[in-house]
C-alpha cells in the first residue's frame, strides 16, 4: 500500500506541475504576440539616412567607421536575456560569439545576464550589460551605441559585430550575426555598392568623415534598438518552445506513472484474491 501512495502522489505532483507549465506557456505566447503587434522598425528613418550616405563615395572616407585599421581588434556584442527557460537559445548564441573570439585581443560585450553566467569559470574578459525590461529596451541601445562609437574612436576595437536571437515565427528561433561596422557592410535599398561612383557632383559644407561619424551615430541607435526588440521577441517564442517540449516531456512521465500505478494496483488486487482463496480453502478444509 505505501508504494502505491507514492506513485499517486507522484502523479498529483506531476499534474499540477503540468498545470503550471501550461499556465506559464500561455504568458509566453500572449507575451509574444503582444510585443508582435508593438514592434518599431524606422524604415523611413533608414532610407532618409542612407540617401546621405548614397551622395558621398563612402567606401573611400577615412574614418574607423568606414575603414578601421587592418589589426584592428574585432568587437563581439552577445545579446542574451536576463532570464532562462529558453531552451538553450542563450547558449547557441554564446557559442556563435565564441567562434569569433580567435584574435587575443577581441573585445566580448554581453547583453543580458544569462550570457554573462556562461562566461562564469571561463577566464573570459567582457563588458557586460543587463537586457533590462521592456521600458528600458531604447535606454540600452544608447547604452551600446555610446560605448561601442567610444572604443571604435579610441582604436581599442575597429570591425563590430552584433550576436543575437531572432524569432522567424513563434515555432522557429536562430541565431543571426550582422556586421555593424564599418557601415560599408551595412546593405543598400538601392542594390549598389557604397564604393560605386557618383552620378553628379555634391558640394558639402562638412568634411565627409564628420559626416559619417554623425549619420553612424544616428542609425547605431535605432539598429541596437530594432536588434534588442527581435531578441526579445526570440526570447518569448523560445520560452514558448521550450516550455511546450516541457509539458510534453511531463505528460509521458504521467504515462508511464499510471502504468506503474495500474500495475501495482493490479498486483495487489491478485494478492488479495490469492489470500482470500487460501482462506476460504483453509476454511473449508477445516470444517470437513
Amino acid at each position: 500500500m505505501p508504494a502505491i501512495t507514492a506513485i499517486k502522489h507522484e502523479r498529483e505532483f506531476y499534474r499540477d506541475f503540468h498545470s503550471l507549465v501550461n499556465v506559464l506557456k500561455t504568458v509566453a505566447i500572449s507575451q509574444f504576440h503582444a510585443l508582435e503587434r508593438k514592434m518599431q522598425t524606422y524604415d523611413e528613418f533608414n532610407a532618409a539616412v542612407e540617401s546621405f550616405f548614397t551622395m558621398m563615395e563612402v567606401a573611400s572616407i577615412a574614418h574607423p567607421f568606414v575603414n578601421p585599421a587592418a589589426d584592428a581588434p574585432l568587437g563581439i556584442v552577445a545579446i542574451t536575456s536576463d532570464k532562462g527557460l529558453l531552451g538553450g537559445l542563450n547558449h547557441r548564441v554564446m557559442m556563435a560569439a565564441f567562434g569569433h573570439m580567435e584574435g587575443p585581443k577581441n573585445q566580448l560585450i554581453i547583453v543580458g545576464q544569462e550570457g554573462q553566467k556562461f562566461c562564469q569559470g571561463l577566464n573570459v574578459f567582457f563588458k557586460g550589460f543587463t537586457a533590462g525590461e521592456d521600458e528600458e529596451r531604447y535606454l540600452r541601445a544608447l547604452q551600446l551605441r555610446d560605448h561601442i562609437i567610444n572604443e571604435v574612436s579610441s582604436g581599442h576595437i575597429g570591425p563590430v559585430k552584433v550576436i543575437y536571437p531572432y524569432a522567424s515565427s513563434i515555432q522557429i528561433q536562430k541565431v543571426m550575426e550582422m556586421d555593424l561596422l564599418p557601415c560599408t557592410k551595412w546593405p543598400r535599398g538601392d542594390g549598389k555598392q557604397w564604393n560605386d561612383p557618383l552620378d553628379e557632383d555634391v558640394l558639402f559644407e562638412s568634411y565627409p568623415s564628420h559626416l559619417v561619424e554623425y549619420l553612424v551615430y544616428l542609425l547605431m541607435a535605432q539598429k541596437f534598438f530594432e536588434i534588442l526588440q527581435f531578441a526579445r521577441l526570440a526570447e518569448f517564442a523560445a520560452r514558448t518552445t521550450h516550455l511546450e517540449e516541457s509539458s510534453d516531456k511531463i505528460k509521458e512521465i504521467d504515462k508511464k506513472l499510471q502504468r506503474k500505478y495500474f500495475r501495482a494496483r493490479h498486483e495487489i488486487i491478485d494478492q488479495q484474491m490469492r489470500e482470500l482463496f487460501a482462506a476460504r480453502a483453509l476454511y473449508a478444509g477445516q470444517s470437513g
